[in-house]
């Protein structure tokens, strides 16, 4: 990519002289480390744009979250090429934007509402559910083996110290309802 172009957005900020964050820069910075990227075939060169440019004209990056850079690409075929230069683009970002600390991609093909956000809501959600329908079934199975335990312990009882408990119950249930 020409060096001495510069986007629209980037003209405004500098003509309006406002500092940016690592994350706004974050855009700028994906192109021009994608488009760093060249083949090692030389009849690449001669019959088009260098595989970095057209990878850079045909990405954006879509969001930033735990380290995760999530790519939208215009085709799949895009994604091939990213995973394999994956580790030369995460270096030079990384490089370019310390603060970020980059660690993998996530990608997306235009026109699908995937965000990062999204999945991992989604994801915690079916966790969430899976873990209260356990629960219940664990709760069903104590709750079943409470009540044979109790059935159990009255059998082992003599039936005098059953009637007697029997006779305390419906005692306190008696002066509470006169209460």
């Amino acid at each position: 990519m020409n060096e001495r172009i510069i986007s629209c957005s980037d003209m405004i900020l500098k003509a309006a002289n406002i500092s940016t964050s690592p994350a706004n820069e974050l855009p700028d910075v994906w192109k021009n480390t994608v488009s760093k990227i060249k083949t090692s075939r030389d009849e690449d060169k001669l019959r088009r744009m260098p595989i970095g440019e057209r990878l850079a004209g045909n990405t954006r990056v879509i969001d930033l979250k735990n380290g995760i850079l999530l790519i939208e690409t215009d085709h799949s075929g895009w994604i091939q090429y990213l995973k394999m230069y994956q580790k030369f683009i995460i270096t030079g970002i990384n490089r370019a934007l310390p603060d970020l600390k980059i660690t993998n991609f996530a990608f997306r093909i235009a026109g699908s509402n995937v965000n990062l956000s999204n999945n991992y809501n989604d994801l915690v959600k079916k966790e969430k559910e899976k873990f209260e329908q356990k629960t219940l079934e664990n709760d069903k199975i104590l709750n079943a083996n409470i009540q044979k335990k109790d059935e159990d312990s009255s059998k082992s009882l003599p039936p005098e110290l059953l009637e007697k408990f029997e006779n305390m119950r419906r005692s306190l249930l008696t002066e509470n309802n006169n209460k």
